[in-house]
C-alpha cells in the first residue's frame, strides 16, 4: 500500500465531505477561502489516488428489521489473505479487518434477525477453509459511526 502525503487543504477538504458528501465544491471553498477549481482539482485528485471515495450510507437501525453482528475470527495463518478474499466478496459482510491480538479478522455483518445471523454463520462464515474459530457478539445500539481521516493535531 503506497502511502500519499496530505496538506493542509487535502484534510480541510476530506473533513468538509466527512461531514457532507454532498456539499458542494463552491460552498467548501468558500468555507477554506480556496477557489472552486482548486477543490474541484483535489477531491479528483484525492479520488484517483483511492484515498477519497464518496458513498452513500444507510443506517441499519432506522431501516428495521435488521441485526448487526461483529464476528471475531481466527485463522490457520497460510489462508488468512484466502480467508479475507472470501470474507470481502460475501455482501451480508460490510466491514473486514485484520487484526492483532486474540483474533485475527474481524467482519461485520448485517443479517434480518438472528435465525438468519446464526444460519448465515454455521453455513458459510464457518464453512470457510482457514477458519479456526469464530466469536460473535451482537451489536444492539450504535451511539457513533463516523468514518474520517485522523486528526494531525
Amino acid at each position: 500500500m503506497s502511502q500519499h502525503t496530505l496538506d493542509e487543504l487535502d484534510r480541510a477538504i476530506l473533513r468538509q465531505l466527512e461531514d457532507d458528501g454532498r456539499r458542494a465544491f463552491r460552498e467548501i471553498a468558500r468555507n477554506l477561502g480556496s477557489s472552486e477549481a482548486t477543490v474541484r482539482a483535489r477531491v479528483k485528485r484525492l479520488q484517483d489516488l483511492n484515498i477519497l471515495r464518496i458513498v452513500a450510507f444507510a443506517d441499519p437501525e432506522r431501516l428495521g428489521d435488521s441485526q448487526l453482528a461483529l464476528v471475531f475470527l481466527t485463522v490457520d495463518p497460510a489462508r488468512h489473505q484466502a480467508v479475507v478474499d472470501t470474507l470481502t466478496e460475501m455482501p451480508e459482510i460490510t466491514y473486514v479487518s485484520t487484526l492483532l491480538g486474540r483474533s485475527d479478522i474481524c467482519v461485520e455483518v448485517g443479517s434480518a434477525n438472528n435465525a438468519e445471523l446464526w444460519a448465515f454463520l454455521n453455513q458459510y462464515v464457518s464453512a470457510i477453509e482457514g477458519v479456526r474459530t469464530t466469536e460473535t457478539i451482537s451489536i444492539l445500539k450504535v451511539h457513533k459511526l463516523r468514518y474520517g481521516t485522523p486528526s494531525k493535531e
